[in-house]
């Protein structure tokens, strides 16, 4: 009887432990028009969240938000130390915050969620929207991106602290720290940095990390994580005006040796522009190796021997392009060779003494050449073009009913995440 009992009372210990969830805070989203912010905060909290957190009801973070003295609804909510300090208050272990700016006639949503006792982003999304209907579609999508970040194990990965958009004159602040927020996302979802966002500067955060590596003991608000870790590797980015364009740098710092791992920097034109170089910028920032220089020379000779080799392949019949999936590189290649095969053909066939011999070798052969060389330069052509290709393949031309009855035409452009 009294193994009965012991089982028992197991089995609703493992079931209270199985029922009990993380309490997650859907912060009040910055930015959009008068209440759309908290509208789609709201909209956000009713998805299958709620089948993997607690959500904290809104009205309570509501009213946190109302004591926090120096808080300002607009520009506060993306810091991640205004967030977690509001997460704390509310007794969450989780937190998501979000913005929305405007992408020309749509809207962008950015959002975030940040482990509170790590003081970490393990997750964050973005989609554009026309209207309200469009965003409430996207919003399970978003949340299951968030739910899959927070059940599956941490990488196996460095820590990466990423300090605030350093902003040079004339810049637009507003774009360059959407910017900066996107390139940490991307960060994340390769896997190989745990990121941390910081609202110190570099200077603070070296400081920081040398007082750790001293031994003395920095306050928790000073250190900016809950374990009082400072990782080694700082992400620092800036923005600049270049004329009439953007500039947005970006470089890995190793804060124990001083020195930087990585760097680049990327033009841009609009905040549009911007959004599609960050999974570039963010590609070339986790390629590093970790000794200065040997990133880029290492990138350079494989960028090289990949030219070089469908080049080779290209040979035969543009083996090499539709390898790339180049259809068209490979089609013309094909129609190349295949063109030069038929004048040799016709060459052939033909008397020595016939008014056309030796033309139609002669031309077959300039073709073959011709197209030879072509399909050694085909790859760079095609690596260089394929991100205007695609911009051209986002353009949509719609004909829609319109509201008095009749049709409208739409031009929509639609952004690839």
């Amino acid at each position: 009887m009294k193994n009965r009992l012991l089982l028992f009372l197991c089995a609703l210990v493992v079931a209270a432990g199985a029922m009990a969830k993380d309490k997650l805070a859907v912060l009040p989203f910055s930015g959009g028009e008068a209440g759309e912010g908290n509208t789609i905060a709201e909209l956000f909290s009713f998805t299958e969240l709620s089948e993997v957190f607690s959500i904290i009801p809104h009205t309570g973070i509501n009213q946190a938000v109302e004591k926090e003295q120096n808080f300002r609804l607009d520009t506060n909510m993306t810091d991640p130390d205004t967030a977690i300090a509001l997460g704390k208050q509310l007794g969450a272990r989780y937190v998501v915050s979000g913005s929305i700016t405007a992408l020309g006639d749509r809207k962008l949503l950015i959002i975030a969620i940040l482990k509170i006792d790590e003081h970490r982003q393990i997750a964050g999304d973005f989609q554009t929207y026309a209207g309200m209907e469009e965003i409430q579609e996207k919003l399970p999508g978003m949340a299951r991106n968030i739910i899959d970040a927070v059940t599956r194990p941490p990488p196996d990965a460095g820590g990466l602290a990423v300090t605030p958009v350093e902003m040079g004159n004339n810049t637009d602040s507003s774009v360059a720290e959407t910017l900066g927020r996107i390139l940490s996302i991307f960060l994340i979802r390769s896997g190989k940095y745990l990121v941390y966002p910081r609202r110190a500067s570099l200077e603070q955060v070296q400081a920081e990390y040398d007082t750790r590596l001293s031994g003395e003991t920095a306050d928790e608000h000073a250190a900016g994580m809950g374990r009082g870790d400072t990782p080694r590797l700082v992400l620092f980015t800036g923005a600049r005006r270049l004329g009439r364009r953007n500039m947005f740098n970006a470089a890995i710092i190793d804060l124990e040796s001083g020195l930087q791992l990585t760097g680049r920097s990327v033009n841009y034109d609009t905040l549009d522009d911007g959004i599609l170089v960050m999974e570039e910028l963010a590609r070339e920032l986790r390629g590093e190796s970790g000794v200065p220089g040997d990133r880029a020379a290492n990138g350079e000779k494989k960028s090289r021997g990949a030219v070089f080799g469908y080049g080779a392949l290209n040979l035969v019949g543009g083996l090499g392009s539709f390898i790339q999936r180049d259809w068209v590189g490979g089609a013309t290649l094909l129609a190349g060779y295949g063109a030069a095969a038929g004048l040799i053909g016709w060459e052939v066939s033909l008397d020595y003494e016939d008014d056309l011999a030796g033309i139609p070798g002669t031309a077959g052969l300039v073709v073959a050449g011709l197209t030879a060389v072509y399909g050694f330069i085909r790859p760079v052509l095609y690596q260089r073009n394929r991100g205007l290709t695609e911009r051209a393949d986002r353009i949509n031309l719609a004909v829609v009913p319109g509201e008095g009855g009749g049709t409208v035409v739409r031009l929509s452009y639609t952004l690839k995440f």
